[in-house]
């Protein structure tokens, strides 16, 4: 019996997905920038945030290059750009700051591609009350990239960074492009044709006030999953004298992608905005629970915890882009949200630079405990009357 279509398209997005989860496992490359090259901290953490800004904000043009030219050929060139990023990098790593424009830049380009084609494409295959399900399942694979990348890379940059780099870059070219060409848009059906007139009206969501709510809380929540991401293996060792940090990353890893379904399937359950509430309440918990750490143990629970909630906040975010907006639209929708992270990738610099300052992490996990502990409160203020509406309703708002 032939696999149902939609399935196949999620299973190829969750391919991709998961070679494009390289990303986390950078706090590894960048230790052995710091060990072999001679990077500073701020100068191993500004990468990464350029990266975040990039990926961030070329997600509204990908998101629109994908609802107008579809997710097979936006999915294709990203492979080009992810896979540049790497193989560049590994020929100007003596020069700090030009290697971490060509990583930053490139790789955020071409995760923006990757990743604004194939959580869209895999959700228009289903019904309203499975998209959660199917947007935690596609993103899932992204988390557990790390999981089983880790004790690799960290093998490959023991051995030499460059190479490390390099290999990397050819792998994401060849098989993010491979997945690239199972990814597609279902065909139009005669009841989805009443929803047409609705794409002429593509920035009137920029007058809905919930967009900018949604936007605040991602941006706001998003900076404590990327820095703790970003300088993990770093963390394991000052924090708890833990020397092999890539364990850790691989557990915040697993959890960062069991997160994705969780949440995504206890949003479809209980509402986005319910789960939203109780997803930056752990993460709030979890941070403050971060500055007592001391031991290996506690510190991973600690950190296990939060990658969970974080995995989360890209299962929830995407379906409620959906429930608040609807369908039409959505790559605009969804990347006009998503360039908050962008504006968080500011975090992992700053914890970067306080922890060359100071010789610790306490300040940062401060500071995101506050930025965290906002983002609940504009949760309880989010109109619960528009979550979870149901497709008629929806059009009716429209």
């Amino acid at each position: 019996m032939p696999l149902y279509r939609g399935w196949r398209v999620a299973l190829a997005g969750a391919g991709v997905n998961f070679l494009v989860g390289i990303n986390y496992t950078w706090s590894i490359f960048a230790t052995g920038l710091v060990e072999q090259k001679g990077w500073t901290h701020p100068q191993a953490a500004l990468p990464y945030s350029l990266f975040l800004f990039c990926y961030a904000f070329s997600m509204v043009s990908a998101g629109r290059a994908q609802d107008y030219f579809g997710p097979r050929p936006v999915v294709s060139i990203g492979s080009l750009f992810a896979g540049g990023a790497f193989i560049s990098c590994a020929f100007f790593l003596d020069y700090p700051f030009p290697a971490g424009i060509l990583w930053g830049l490139l790789l955020g380009i071409g995760l923006a591609c990757c990743f604004s084609s194939t959580t869209p494409a895999a959700m228009k295959w289903f019904s309203p009350e499975k998209k959660g399900m199917v947007a935690g399942l596609v993103v899932t694979s992204t988390g557990l990239a790390a999981l089983i990348m880790s004790p690799l890379i960290q093998l490959m940059v023991q051995r030499d960074t460059a190479e490390a780099f390099l290999f990397s870059g050819l792998a994401l070219t060849a098989g993010i492009f491979i997945f690239a060409q199972f990814i597609e848009n279902p065909r139009l059906k005669i009841r989805d044709l009443r929803d047409l007139p609705v794409s002429r009206k593509r920035f009137s969501v920029l007058l809905d006030p919930q967009l900018y709510r949604l936007w605040l809380m991602f941006f706001l929540t998003t900076g404590c999953g990327v820095t703790i991401a970003a300088h993990l293996n770093n963390i394991m060792r000052v924090q708890a004298g833990y020397e092999k940090g890539y364990i850790a990353v691989a557990i915040f890893a697993f959890c960062n992608a069991a997160g994705r379904i969780v949440w995504g399937l206890l949003s479809d359950r209980i509402g986005r905005v319910r789960t939203m509430t109780i997803v930056f309440s752990t993460l709030a918990i979890t941070l403050a629970c971060l500055m007592m750490a001391q031991t290996p143990l506690i510190l991973i629970l600690a950190v296990s915890i939060l990658a969970l909630s974080y995995g989360g906040l890209y299962s929830i975010f995407p379906s409620a882009a959906v429930s608040f907006f609807g369908e039409s639209n959505f790559g605009l929708n969804y990347g006009l949200i998503f360039t908050g992270l962008g504006a968080a990738g500011i975090f992992p610099y700053l914890g970067g630079v306080l922890f060359e300052l100071q010789g610790n992490y306490i300040s940062i996990y401060a500071l995101l405990l506050l930025t965290t502990l906002g983002a609940v409160m504009l949760s309880l203020k989010i109109k619960n009357s528009f979550q979870d509406q149901r497709p008629k309703a929806i059009k009716m708002l429209f």
